[in-house]
């Protein structure tokens, strides 16, 4: 029986960067429906763009009215991260879809999501994230950077967002940033933070950062760690990829084998990588940035020197 295609969607504000383009048409290559949640900013990016610009959305307006800026990060930038949540809903709601793949603008996409992810989740899951085992003290992390939803699951998140910020979970928010400002830590609260409350302990909400049949989704290509500390090889500062028929595979050192990776999350300086993991005769070359930005540095030090 064949499954049901469930749209994959990028929610991005504001800009069009270049990035955004090899992310939108990498999951066009593996996934059937690719829509672009955006505005007037990027409306000519993508064909199957729905513009936020004109919609009104009451609940987002709600939240708003009770968010406290708690961050060393700009509230222009947290409340954007949290607006896709909203606006996401919204879309769902207006075009009756049941089920979306929520993914960030520097996802590179290797896999059709809805053949290989909805298949092995749970009949009564109603949200996945990236939530890392390792929760040290106040760490309180889930990111949605590849992230699937049920409308039902939205919902839940967008109400427990819009409340949080006047029930006890203030109080936890309020102490994890106290603790920031002690010890001089950027950051502070944020969408993963609620994402990690809302989310804790709940058996419907599944971690896709984990190995599942072999198969995993990057948390960062920058680090070793995924779901657990550690756990990947790397090189040249990037997690150590090769490449089987076009599909990324790293080597776990926790189960000492080749697992799959679905996508790979390029966060922060690594959207440069997205170029190389587009062009398939680049791909085996994909580290190539941080090795010049390395020499960059080094050639900057002997000069200072």
């Amino acid at each position: 029986m064949e499954t049901k295609a469930i749209p994959v969607t990028i929610v991005y504000f504001g800009a069009k960067p270049n990035y955004l383009k090899f992310a939108l048409q990498s999951a066009a290559n593996f996934n059937k429906t690719v829509v672009l949640i955006g505005d007037q900013a990027n409306k000519d990016l993508w064909k199957n763009h729905w513009d936020t610009t004109p919609i009104e959305c009451s609940k987002y307006q709600a939240f708003l009215k009770n968010y406290i800026h708690m961050s060393t990060n700009s509230q222009e930038f947290e409340i954007a991260c949290f607006k896709r949540f909203f606006y996401l809903e919204q879309w769902m709601e207006k075009n009756d879809i049941k089920k979306a793949f929520l993914l960030d603008g520097d996802i590179m996409t290797f896999a059709n999501y809805s053949e290989q992810i909805d298949s092995v989740l749970l009949n009564n899951c109603i949200a996945t994230l990236i939530t890392p085992e390792n929760q040290p003290y106040l760490r309180f992390t889930s990111s949605p950077h590849f992230s699937y939803w049920t409308f039902e699951g939205l919902k839940d998140f967008t109400n427990f967002c819009t409340e949080a910020y006047t029930n006890n979970i203030l109080n936890k928010l309020q102490e994890k940033y106290q603790w920031h400002i002690n010890n001089n830590l950027i950051g502070g609260i944020c969408d993963m933070t609620l994402l990690y409350l809302w989310s804790e302990g709940n058996s419907q909400v599944a971690s896709l950062n984990r190995v599942i049949n072999d198969m995993t989704v990057d948390t960062n290509i920058n680090v070793s760690s995924n779901y657990f500390d550690n756990e990947y090889r790397m090189q040249f500062g990037a997690k150590k990829l090769i490449f089987k028929k076009g599909i990324p595979y790293g080597y776990n050192q926790i189960l000492n084998k080749e697992i799959q990776f679905l996508c790979i999350h390029c966060q922060g300086k690594a959207k440069a990588l997205m170029k190389f993991f587009y062009y398939q005769k680049l791909r085996n070359f994909y580290y190539l940035p941080k090795i010049i930005a390395k020499i960059k540095l080094q050639l900057k030090s002997l000069i200072r020197r």
